[in-house]
């Protein structure tokens, strides 16, 4: 790994630890739940115990309707060299899912939410896909966004995690057994830390679908291996951008600004939805 990668790794972590702990002092402090760790990665040194994020807690019956947390992270593939799909002439996927990226954060903040990005601008060596699912990890999230963008199909194509629900990934079943001292360790391998959320995920892509249908885009929705779909602790979903009905490219601003606008509207609702973060699974690195 090069200067400009493990700088980079090191902002992106340090950055979601630092927004975890903020949002974190908005609820006492319960035991800290373990993320897995990609296999044959060393683990990372756990830091004094005034740093570790510790995940919120349920309101109580008349607390206030806010979200505990509201952070999104989002994930706009590629960059530097690994430049994507060709999505026009001298227009490359990574560039497209920065620009879409830039902009939906800057839509998500003025609603009021903590947005993370693995990148914000054109790394010379960006992230592999194993931190950057580490680090959304860190954080809880509200829900993970995965960008790309294609010159094939049309409208937005929605993907979730091929793999299958986990049989206690339910709310339901988390809210009547959150993980305590008492609960047993239980290894999470790190190609299905989704799992648990899968659910929870296809529940966000169909708000996704509505939204964007209610403003006249196509929409299509799948399962799909996206990286790292597989490895994130939250709900998640793919989004890729395509042409839409009239063959304007993914790269067009004022489509981009219409599929903005479909998504935070989408996740606003989604936040409205989900007014805990729901406990994760006691677990570790396997």
């Amino acid at each position: 790994m090069n200067l400009t990668r493990t700088r980079a790794a090191l902002s992106l972590t340090a950055l979601a630890v630092a927004v975890t702990a903020a949002l974190s002092l908005r609820a006492e402090p319960q035991a800290q739940p373990q993320t897995p760790t990609p296999q044959g990665q060393p683990q990372t040194p756990t830091p004094p115990s005034s740093q570790v994020p510790q995940p919120a807690i349920r309101p109580q019956p008349g607390a206030s309707s806010t979200p505990v947390r509201a952070v999104i992270f989002l994930d706009p593939a590629h960059g530097g060299a690994e430049i994507g799909a060709a999505i026009g002439n001298n227009v490359s996927e990574k560039d497209v899912t920065l620009a879409f990226a830039q902009r939906l954060h800057a839509a998500l903040a003025s609603a009021g939410f903590n947005v993370i990005t693995t990148r914000d601008s054109d790394l010379t060596s960006p992230l592999p896909t194993d931190q950057r699912a580490e680090a959304a990890n860190r954080l809880h999230a509200l829900a993970c966004v995965v960008i790309h963008a294609t010159a094939a199909g049309s409208g937005v194509h929605l993907y979730t995690s091929t793999l299958p629900p986990a049989p206690s990934s339910d709310e339901s079943s988390a809210a009547a057994s959150p993980p305590d001292a008492t609960t047993p360790f239980m290894p999470i391998p790190w190609e299905s830390a989704q799992a648990s959320f899968v659910d929870r995920s296809r529940r966000l892509s169909d708000l996704l679908k509505a939204k964007l249908a209610t403003s006249s885009l196509p929409v299509l929705t799948g399962t799909a291996p996206v990286r790292p779909l597989d490895n994130l602790m939250c709900p998640a979903v793919a989004i890729e951008i395509a042409p839409n009905s009239a063959s304007i490219s993914p790269a067009d601003t004022g489509y981009q600004q219409q599929v903005v606008f479909a998504v935070a509207s989408a996740l606003q609702l989604w936040r409205d939805q989900n007014t805990h973060v729901t406990s994760l699974p006691a677990a570790g690195a396997q």
